[in-house]
């Protein structure tokens, strides 16, 4: 360990999904694990060995898991939802996002778009006191 920029394998292993998802804390802790990569051939193949797993495993669910709830279904939890604020005095909220991810991996790059509806009752219960 005379370099500075040289970590244990253990650590590097520790943080191994950090460093293959780039979600290590700074740009200067993914270089030192990319120096150690280059110098570590043991823990280089790990990596690689990692990294082809989680692709792998990303391209199953994103084939596998891509059904949409039906529109009869979202159009039945509004109704409802509605319904029961309707029934005591609450507020309202309905709301929906949609979120566009891009990020490429070894050169191919995936799209994940994730739809998210948000449906909020809020009730005041300081009001009759």
């Amino acid at each position: 360990m005379n370099n500075m920029n040289q970590i244990p394998c253990d650590q590097v292993l520790q943080s191994l999904l950090l460093f293959i998802d780039h979600e290590l804390p700074s740009d200067q802790e993914y270089q030192i694990f990319q120096f150690h990569f280059q110098e570590c051939p043991d823990c280089n193949e790990v990596m690689a060995h990692e990294s082809a797993a989680l692709a792998f495993m990303q391209n199953l669910l994103r084939s596998s898991c891509n059904e949409e709830a039906p529109q009869d279904l979202h159009e039945r939890i509004r109704q409802q939802t509605e319904a029961l604020a309707g029934q005591s005095q609450v507020e309202f909220f309905s709301s929906s996002t949609t979120t566009i991810t891009n990020f490429s991996f070894d050169g191919t790059t995936s799209i994940q778009v994730t739809q998210e509806f948000t449906h909020e009752i809020r009730h005041d219960f300081t009001e009759g006191e």
